[in-house]
């Protein structure tokens, strides 16, 4: 690892309702990531309804910890416009959450994704995708997502929702753990050029088909 001090690149905000279940997961879910190395991404989480200091949901939990993945400290925080100011890249949970975060803070509607929609659409970038400039990785992803929506149909429907799980069993958290994993994992190796995953990584299949030209 580098002793240099390392200049972020990208920053990151997952959105759901109450942000002790899917947005969190993600969240901690990009910070484990990143910790091994000089990844320069932060990832911040928040929910549109949420209740400020919850810990995460104890079956959430359970399903991060299936993926190596600790909650340890975490605390639910309620999204605010500050929050999409300071993100260069949104991940939303539904496109509710994104049709919310776009109310909040319209002129970061453009940066504002599902996490089903972004995977879908990082599948047509590529993965030898590059930005122009390093130090702004995460807005460049940003605009070359939304560039690739702006060519394919609008992605919308339930097949671009990761479902809530906050009422369900164990089994049904760890579905919801799972699609977001499958989905960041298409996502992150455009935010870095190298990315610390395990081949032992649970893969469900939940992602949406590439968009086609509409």
């Amino acid at each position: 690892m580098s002793t240099y001090p390392q200049q972020t690149t990208a920053k990151v905000l997952f959105v759901c309702t109450g942000n002790i279940c899917r947005s969190a997961a993600a969240e901690r879910l990009l910070r484990a990531w990143t910790a091994d190395g000089d990844l320069r991404v932060e990832a911040r989480s928040a929910g549109t309804q949420a209740r400020p200091g919850r810990p995460m949901h104890p079956r959430t939990e359970r399903a991060l910890a299936r993926h190596g993945v600790r909650a340890d400290g975490f605390a639910s925080r309620r999204l605010s416009d500050a929050d999409v100011d300071w993100a260069d890249l949104v991940l939303t949970m539904t496109g509710e959450h994104r049709d919310e975060v776009a109310g909040i803070s319209p002129r970061g509607l453009q940066k504002v994704f599902t996490v089903m929609e972004a995977a879908a659409l990082a599948q047509t970038l590529g993965q030898d995708w590059s930005p122009d400039s390093a130090h702004r990785r995460g807005a460049e992803l940003a605009q070359a997502l939304g560039e690739a929506r702006a060519r394919y149909a609008r992605s919308r429907g339930p097949q671009f929702d990761v479902p809530d799980p906050i009422e369900g069993s164990s089994r049904v958290h760890a579905e919801a753990v799972d699609q977001i994993v499958t989905a960041l994992e298409l996502v992150f190796p455009l935010l870095e050029d190298r990315t610390p995953l395990s081949d032992e990584t649970v893969r469900m299949p939940r992602i949406p088909p590439v968009p086609r030209p509409s």
